[in-house]
């Protein structure tokens, strides 16, 4: 029976697409097709979720235990095998304890980033993907009614950015779990890659190839806003089929082409922060880094 060895929980737009496709690089190191197979965090949620475009991520969880070990059995001559589910991460509660369980004591990668900025960046890809029609502000005061709504975790743009609770549950059940900051990571991505890859003991690469995965922002014109449409079941279909013919990172250079970058407000910034600003400080002692340029 083959298992993933390691798992990078989340959390979401914090680099974990990135870092999944620069690890990929490595000879040691497997994942399957599917990125976010979700399992683990699926197994509890109550399917179908109900938020508009939610039907599109649904369609790809994996609910099934035999079904989730079938995607590893390509990658099973890897040393190091993996999968990238970034809601792991803020179902904590339910998920830290089944994977240590079906899994073992793993090594688990946390990828964090300014809660305000991680916030806004979710809240931006929800606006590109022509799923959410609120202001920044209105998203995040109607946050709790959306999920007693069973609206999909990315909806979650205040709860997914407070991660003293969620980091403090994978280090209190698991002996290796890795910190990466988002900040770190995009200022010297290979790095910060090479020091995930020697945590997972295996050796560094001399060399990798490093370039930005899943850009937020709003549709320049139609064909962008079609393709990057989640709400809409015929463009849902021709961007899967799209994939089946052209490389990712072809689709990843067209989209960060076609987007025009949100830009968050001081007024929205500082209303955000004063929600976070506790949970910063208790992240900086559980992480024990400096996180001085979040304050």
């Amino acid at each position: 029976m083959i298992k993933p060895n390691f798992l990078i929980v989340g959390a979401a737009k914090c680099g974990t697409t990135s870092l999944y496709y620069y690890l990929k690089q490595h000879p040691d190191i497997g994942f399957p097709k599917l990125k976010e197979p979700k399992y683990f965090s699926t197994i509890f949620n109550n399917l179908p979720q109900k938020g508009k475009g939610d039907n599109s991520i649904d369609d790809f969880a994996i609910d099934n235990w035999d079904t989730y070990l079938s995607l590893f059995e390509n990658i099973k001559d890897k040393k190091c095998r993996g999968e990238a589910s970034p809601d792991y991460l803020l179902y904590h509660e339910n998920t830290a304890s089944v994977i240590k369980e079906k899994l073992g004591d793993i090594p688990i990668i946390i990828m964090l980033r300014n809660p305000v900025n991680r916030a806004f960046s979710a809240y931006s890809n929800m606006i590109r993907d022509n799923r959410e029609f609120l202001s920044f502000k209105e998203a995040i005061e109607h946050e709790e009614i959306r999920k007693n709504n069973n609206w999909d975790f990315m909806w979650r743009y205040l709860e997914s950015s407070l991660y003293s609770e969620q980091v403090m549950t994978f280090k209190t059940l698991f002996t290796n779990v890795k910190i990466v900051l988002f900040e770190d990571f995009v200022q010297n991505p290979s790095q910060e890659t090479n020091s995930v890859i020697e945590f997972l003991g295996l050796v560094k690469l001399t060399q990798l190839t490093t370039k930005k995965y899943n850009p937020s922002g709003v549709p320049k014109n139609i064909f962008a806003k079609f393709l990057l449409n989640r709400n809409n079941t015929v463009s849902t279909t021709f961007r899967e089929l799209l994939k089946q013919f052209v490389p990712r990172r072809v689709l990843e250079y067209i989209s960060s082409k076609s987007l025009n970058k949100l830009i968050l407000s001081q007024e929205d910034s500082d209303y955000v922060y004063n929600l976070v600003k506790e949970d910063i400080l208790k992240t900086e002692k559980i992480i024990q880094k400096d996180l001085s340029s979040w304050k």
